[in-house]
């Protein structure tokens, strides 16, 4: 049973890396803006709360207000849906014992979306650690609202992880909900982005 469950989440995978292929091969000019403005995007967005001066506190309270109207997003683009702002690591687990490695991983994250406010988004993921390094994941999770509304997802990601930071980029489908305030992702297709500068940012697809 457990082999079978192993092979289903490899095949998955797969068929995800290769629609990701397509997604990303027609989007490649708006994942490759330089770590420059990457971080010029990030000072302006993230209230780090280390300031310690007056001038410093202000700009602060500005950044914060940034954050909950949408106003910029961080490439500099369209505006995103989703805007991460802080995360949780939860726990791992193995699913397998040889090569390549898979891997359970539980992440909550914090962030402001668009029409909607701030969100808790729970996350798994499946992580296949290849052996150049690079992690292919399938992914499903539920944001939630203030409110207590939510709308669930799934997506598939390749990046990397190291000591210090992480990079990916992917595609994300949510699915239908009767919550009124995500019924506009209703059977949406977005790309997501996240760089050691910039946390995990979504956009949604043009339909």
């Amino acid at each position: 049973m457990k082999g079978n469950y192993i092979e289903s989440i490899i095949a998955f995978v797969m068929k995800e890396i290769i629609l990701l292929g397509i997604l990303l091969f027609g989007s490649s000019t708006f994942l490759q803006y330089d770590y420059d403005i990457m971080a010029q995007s990030n000072a302006s967005q993230y209230h780090t709360g280390n300031s310690s001066s007056n001038s410093s506190n202000s700009s602060n309270s500005s950044n914060s207000s940034e954050i909950n109207t949408m106003v910029t997003n961080s490439l500099n683009l369209s505006d995103p849906v989703y805007q991460a702002y802080f995360g949780t690591f939860l726990g791992s687990k193995n699913l397998t014992s040889h090569s390549p490695l898979i891997s359970e991983d539980r992440v909550t994250e914090y962030a402001v979306m668009k029409n909607i406010g701030n969100v808790t988004n729970n996350m798994t993921f499946i992580n296949t650690h290849l052996a150049d390094g690079t992690i292919q994941a399938t992914a499903y999770g539920t944001i939630t609202a203030e409110d207590g509304q939510n709308i669930n997802w799934i997506s598939s990601d390749i990046g990397t992880i190291n000591d210090t930071n992480e990079m990916f980029h992917g595609i994300i489908q949510f699915n239908n909900t009767d919550s009124p305030s995500f019924s506009f992702l209703n059977n949406t297709i977005a790309i997501d982005k996240q760089t050691p500068d910039i946390k995990r940012t979504i956009w949604l697809m043009q339909k």
